[in-house]
């Protein structure tokens, strides 16, 4: 398994994840969103590579007010989720962007209740929860962490 930095020779293949989790973890609008997203990244944007093929993909980007950044559209392709790859890959964002950026002293992610467990086995705690907010049967989850003040890793 290797994570590299996102090309946009990625940018179908990071599509496909996300139509591997739809409906289930994203809404079919959100497709054409994470388009837009993928061809203007606010931040660095990784994928998790296996046997040549991308079976994970998530960024993260520093927010305006110098102290947060936000987790940016993470995810797993589905027949690889609950094998430890969101995990390797949730710690590879954070401990790159934050050695690159120590005035970072809080992360979120807006995620839905389907993923809010795993953001919350990492740390995360809910912030504020829209009903419906992603779509019919995916609410809008808001959840932040300090940075953690004994390092930056994920366990």
């Amino acid at each position: 398994m290797n994570i590299r930095l996102y090309t946009p020779a990625d940018r179908e293949a990071c599509l496909e994840l996300l139509r591997s989790n739809t409906p289930e973890h994203f809404s079919p609008a959100e497709e054409a969103e994470m388009g837009r997203f993928l061809d203007a990244l606010p931040g660095p944007y990784f994928v998790v590579e296996d046997g040549g093929r991308i079976i994970a993909s998530g960024g993260i980007a520093a927010e305006r007010d110098g102290i947060t950044a936000t987790l940016c559209w993470g995810m797993v392709d589905a027949s690889r989720q609950r094998s430890g790859v969101g995990t390797k890959l949730l710690a590879h964002r954070l401990e790159s962007f934050l050695a690159e950026h120590p005035q970072i002293r809080r992360i979120q992610t807006h995620t839905s209740q389907k993923v809010q467990a795993f953001y919350a086995k990492h740390g995360f705690s809910v912030v504020e929860v829209r009903p419906h907010g992603f779509g019919p049967d995916l609410d809008h989850v808001h959840m932040m962490r300090d940075r953690a003040s004994s390092g930056d890793s994920i366990k």
